[in-house]
């Protein structure tokens, strides 16, 4: 079994990998310290060979746009590609998925549903 952070909820933890650009040491380390700093954020990796973050993340209350928001702050920025563009559709849907199924009131299978 894994050991998460504390307050993580592994049943909506969320991985994903974006491709980066304009990133330099300076602005790499302040931005992985940010990131790592966020409650909701479980793991982090970055790759600077292929300029490729790796993150996990509780997505009931947060999305990569949260994510991307820091990145941004600190000078870099997404890889502007069809693929990345693709991908990042995919990531937004996969975080409002999980986002919808933590509200989710779930229904006894031995009884009526609400309102009857």
């Amino acid at each position: 079994m894994a050991n998460h952070r504390a307050r993580i909820n592994p049943g909506f933890l969320t991985t994903h990998t974006l491709s980066l650009t304009e990133m330099s040491r300076a602005n790499m380390d302040a931005m992985l310290a940010e990131i790592e700093a966020q409650h909701w954020v479980d793991t982090l990796a970055l790759d600077s060979k292929t300029k490729k973050l790796k993150v996990a993340y509780e997505a009931s209350s947060h999305n990569i746009d949260d994510i991307i928001d820091i990145i941004e702050q600190h000078g870099a920025a997404l890889k502007d590609s069809w693929w990345s563009r693709t991908k990042l559709g995919w990531q937004r849907q996969t975080d409002e998925n999980i986002k919808n199924n933590a509200k989710h009131e779930p229904h006894c299978c031995n009884k009526a549903p609400p309102g009857h």
